[in-house]
């Protein structure tokens, strides 16, 4: 599959690249500074062998913890969705290999070179590589937990649902999944419903630069729904929840003035179709939006503290054989 299909020639300057990039620089130190001696990094692994680093992936494996095979944590970082890079997750990537995970980290093409659905399209093929790579690494199968924070966890859970709903995949063109089914989904502050977060009214229009970039579109203003590339069904992923998902944990923060209000309603999806899910609500001061990649804010060992408890249940239960 040629992945630079569906990329965008754009000479523009954008106020969201201009604002994501200063946050991801700003906060990568205060991310990323607890060191971890024991966890053991695999970088630029490539899953597409075209030497674009957009597409390569880091793994986090700490051998010290391993309890059979390693379960797998798949991430997908976020960034606004014009920008990130897997190594301001680096701290996080390590804080999860702590609990006996093997994470694996990547990389992927932003927009606005790379128009939606291109990320989702990197995502399974990155999946099937690391499913190649059982043999070698240890890894167990029946344990993949997809996860992402941001945006990341948008397409983590865009990538949950194609999985799940086959007419997804087939509208986005996806290329084949041909490892096993996601155990569960972890997401962080997610935009599910997000052409609601990209319609909000932003400073400086940036939520709708974003909105150009990641569609490809020129929109002066907000547009409804059915002025998108692809139809509200295919892009909200609630509307695509069904009783086969795969239990899911929502992290997210009370106050949230990207993706607030959309928790009460993606919880009524799963409870409808009876889908396995639990969540945390982070509601200490502070607490906003990903709090959770800032080791140091008081509400961080709150949340991951409920992450881990989730994720270690994930690891301890036994395959059905």
């Amino acid at each position: 599959m040629d992945l630079k299909a569906k990329l965008l020639p754009d000479g523009k300057i954008h106020t969201a690249k201009v604002f994501f990039k200063m946050s991801d620089i700003f906060n990568h130190p205060f991310r990323n500074y607890k060191v971890y001696p024991a966890v053991r990094k695999v970088k630029d692994v490539p899953y597409v062998n075209d030497n674009d680093s957009n597409h390569t992936m880091d793994f986090y494996y700490a051998p010290a913890k391993k309890d059979g095979k390693y379960p797998v944590l798949f991430n997908v970082h976020g960034g606004g969705f014009v920008c990130g890079d897997k190594k301001y997750r680096s701290g996080f990537a390590s804080e999860m290999a702590m609990l006996g995970y093997f994470v694996v980290n990547i990389n992927y093409s932003l927009a606005p070179k790379a128009v939606f659905p291109t990320v989702v399209r990197e995502s399974v093929i990155a999946l099937n590589e690391v499913n190649n790579l059982a043999d070698k690494y240890d890894l167990d199968l029946d344990k993949i937990v997809i996860t992402g924070d941001s945006a990341g966890g948008y397409y983590a859970a865009e990538l949950v649902a194609s999985m799940y709903n086959k007419d997804v995949a087939k509208i986005l063109e996806l290329p084949e999944y041909v490892g096993k089914l996601p155990r569960a989904l972890l997401t962080f502050c997610a935009p599910f419903d997000v052409l609601k977060c990209f319609n909000k009214t932003t400073p400086f229009n940036i939520a709708l630069d974003v909105t150009n970039c990641v569609f490809g579109t020129d929109l002066a203003t907000p547009a409804n729904r059915d002025a998108f590339p692809y139809h509200d069904s295919v892009l909200n992923v609630i509307k695509n929840i069904n009783k086969n998902w795969c239990e899911c944990f929502i992290v997210v923060a009370e106050k949230d003035s990207f993706c607030g209000g959309q928790f009460e309603k993606i919880v009524t999806a799963l409870s409808e179709n009876k889908v396995k899910y639990g969540f945390f609500i982070a509601r200490e001061k502070g607490d906003g939006h990903c709090t959770h990649l800032l080791p140091f804010k008081k509400g961080t060992p709150l949340i991951m503290q409920a992450v881990a408890e989730f994720l270690t249940t994930i690891k301890e239960e036994k395959n059905a054989k």
